[in-house]
């Protein structure tokens, strides 16, 4: 793989993690509001609820993680189908995802049927588990909730057309609402403080990366596999 092309494609990944990081932490709150009670559903009263409540949340994450590596494998099945190179054109989809996560336009989409169906099967799976097993499993159900913030963050991972960047980008986001998640579950009131600030940061950290990966998408077009 040409130094360029390596360069171009680290970024991407660069740009799409951190990202989902923070827009997983801005947007934290409105998890805690969607996924709080699956957090906390079967939690134990006593002895065990810490461990569980962990196990719920490595769940989570491993959850996004796995959904992220399906992304990046379906965007290098993609590639592969095509009879050009898509590798010229995957920073502009993953800024256009980037956009469409700061701009949260995943809310005007309709949640797609097949995916809550799989978290319901799951979480009637881990019924009759116990205690550290249903919450880990209950936790890999969450990536499957029709969530609006998440669309823009889907079509990032599948520009990685990498299984790792897919699943580093999905991870990250993930990882950006456990401390919200963590506090409903030790039953702390999560109070929104610094409202303007989130806000900005969920739109200006996102942009702000779409324009970098646009910027090297057309300096590199412009001056060829050559520039460094």
């Amino acid at each position: 793989m040409p130094i360029e092309l390596v360069v171009v494609v680290d970024l991407m990944i660069i740009a799409g993690a951190s990202s989902a990081l923070v827009a997983g932490a801005t947007g934290s709150l409105h998890c805690a509001l969607m996924c709080g009670p699956l957090a906390c559903a079967g939690l134990p009263a006593g002895e065990g609820r810490r461990a569980a409540a962990a196990a719920w949340n490595i769940g989570r994450i491993a959850g996004y993680a796995l959904v992220g590596l399906g992304l990046g494998l379906t965007g290098t099945a993609l590639a592969g189908l095509l009879t050009f190179s898509v590798q010229p054109y995957l920073p502009w989809v993953m800024a256009a995802g980037l956009i469409a996560t700061a701009l949260e336009l995943g809310k005007h989409l309709r949640p797609l049927p097949i995916v809550g169906t799989i978290s319901q099967k799951l979480v009637r799976f881990s019924g009759p588990l116990t205690p550290m097993r249903r919450s880990f499993v209950m936790g890999l159900a969450t990536p499957f909730l029709p969530c609006g913030l998440l669309y823009g963050v889907f079509l990032a991972a599948i520009a990685t057309s990498s299984a790792a960047g897919g699943a580093t980008i999905m991870a990250a986001f993930a990882l950006g609402a456990v401390p919200a998640l963590a506090g409903v579950q030790a039953g702390a009131h999560l109070g929104q403080r610094w409202p303007n600030v989130t806000w900005a940061l969920r739109k200006a950290v996102p942009l702000f990366a779409a324009g970098v990966l646009i910027y090297r998408a057309v300096v590199a077009a412009t001056q060829g596999p050559e520039c460094h």
